[in-house]
């Protein structure tokens, strides 16, 4: 049986992965919120004998919604009993509106879309030239 995802998951898992990577330690833990694409992402890892956790909220929306960042914030419960740093980020595409995100939370961009004007649009990576550049040598 086969593993089936949406393409929009797979690149902010990818662009998620870059900033918070596995080699790292950082275990991953999406949740989806209101059956949308909003995703509050649970990063948890341990660091010099303390456990780390990180809460990620991802959207696609023009504007970060304010009822999003109660979600945000709400912290893990910690099954060690051990002490928990908490750390908090917004992951949006690039040309959103982050007004609503409260000072002290990371705000990182996508890398794979962004909006023009009121439209989200994917950003492709520029094609590679199919012929080599001529470049003049003079002697």
């Amino acid at each position: 049986m086969g593993f089936s995802s949406d393409i929009m998951d797979d690149f902010v898992a990818k662009e998620i992965k870059n900033i918070y990577s596995t080699y790292d330690g950082w275990k991953i833990t999406p949740r989806k919120l209101d059956g949308g694409y909003d995703t509050v992402v649970a990063l948890d890892r341990r660091n010099g004998g303390h456990r780390e956790c990180t809460n990620v909220l991802v959207t696609f929306r023009k504007t970060v919604p304010e009822e999003l960042m109660t979600e945000l914030h709400t912290p893990g419960k910690s099954s060690d009993g051990t002490v928990t740093r908490y750390g908090y980020a917004v992951l949006v595409p690039a040309n959103a509106d982050t007004t609503a995100v409260p000072t002290g939370t990371t705000i990182y961009t996508m890398k794979s879309f962004a909006f023009d004007g009121n439209a989200l649009v994917w950003l492709k990576k520029p094609v590679r030239k199919t012929e080599p550049e001529k470049i003049k040598i003079t002697a």
